[in-house]
Formats: C-alpha cells, sequence, structure tokens
C-alpha cells in the first residue's frame, strides 16, 4: 500500500472511533468583541449611556453563564453604549444584526438598537434603528438584515428605550452584528 493509503485510512479510522463533532462554519463571525457581545467574562465595553445603571450578572443570562442588567435610575427613557468610539473594524455591506432582551422588572418596555456605521475618521455615515416588540419577562430575540454603506470601516452600537422609570430592569444579551456572505 502506498503512503498516502495508509494516511487516508489512519484519518478514516481516527474519525470513525471519535464522537460526533459539531463544527459551526458561519460565514462570518460577530463584529463586537466576545466579552460586548456575551458578557462572559465581564462587561466588555458596555457602559450607561443615560439614565440606567449597569451590570453584568448570571440571572440575566440568555445564553452562556451571564448577560446585561441594564437598571433603570431616571424618568422619560434609558441608555446603554458600546464605549469604544469610533466602535468595532466593519466593512461595506449587508449584515445581520440582532440581541435578545426581556423585563424582569417594572412595566413592559421597547428597545431599540441603534447600529451606526462610520467611515475611517469615526464620521457617522448612517444610523438605522431596530426596534423589539414590547418586551416582557419571556426572552425576545430580535434581528434584522442592514446594509453598511459605502466607505464604512467602522460600527458602534447603543440600545436604548424611550420609556422607563427608575426601579425598571431589562436585560440584554448575546448582541450581534455579522457581515453577511462573507467567505
Amino acid at each position: 500500500m502506498k503512503h498516502g493509503h495508509w494516511r487516508v485510512l489512519f484519518l478514516t479510522a481516527t474519525l470513525t472511533a471519535c464522537e460526533p463533532e459539531v463544527i459551526d462554519h458561519a460565514p462570518a463571525s460577530n463584529l463586537i468583541d466576545a466579552e460586548s457581545a456575551s458578557l462572559e467574562t465581564g462587561l466588555g465595553v458596555w457602559a450607561p449611556w443615560f439614565g440606567v445603571s449597569v451590570s453584568r450578572t448570571p440571572t440575566a443570562a440568555r445564553e452562556g453563564d451571564a448577560g446585561l442588567r441594564v437598571e433603570v435610575t431616571e424618568p422619560y427613557g434609558w441608555g446603554v453604549s458600546l464605549d469604544n468610539w469610533p466602535g468595532f473594524v466593519a466593512a461595506p455591506g449587508p449584515h445581520r444584526v440582532s440581541f435578545w432582551a426581556r423585563v424582569t422588572q417594572g412595566r413592559s418596555q421597547v428597545a431599540e438598537m441603534t447600529v451606526i456605521w462610520r467611515d475611517a475618521g469615526g464620521r457617522e455615515l448612517r444610523a438605522e434603528t431596530v426596534s423589539s416588540p414590547a418586551l416582557t419577562r419571556q426572552w425576545v430575540r430580535t434581528a434584522r438584515e442592514l446594509t453598511a454603506p459605502t466607505g464604512t470601516e467602522r460600527v458602534s452600537v447603543a440600545v436604548t428605550g424611550a420609556e422607563g422609570a427608575p426601579g425598571d430592569v431589562i436585560e440584554l444579551d448575546v448582541v450581534v452584528v455579522q457581515a453577511v456572505g462573507v467567505p
């Protein structure tokens, strides 16, 4: 038997002896860094923007071990943002954006994810908003396809609500901005 055939035989024997493996072949990964997207090891670059305090907590986990707890501290709206101006590296073209959210305390809210596409100098090219349905105590995923305009080199994200009262609590997890169709 030729040497190359032994390698194929060895590989076949090795693969059949192993348990099945699930491999994710997603076309592109999340443009948001792993820590900010999943909150598994820390807050990432999430920061209070207005009317809130934020924390990473295990009770806020939709997936994994933790999520972002947003506690409203002032009336008339709230907001959190990724504090890494001018944002994460991005490119023009189609993207899929999504986030999971729920209300755990207080009244129903609508969460809005604003995606801001920027050029190399940080100048805003376009801002687009994706609105959740009215949030309840059950997790809901909000997703939409967006197209980053020509000249895009950065993307930033904020999640806000137009309503809210002190003591309301919103939880967020698995925030995604993903290029579509990239090899």
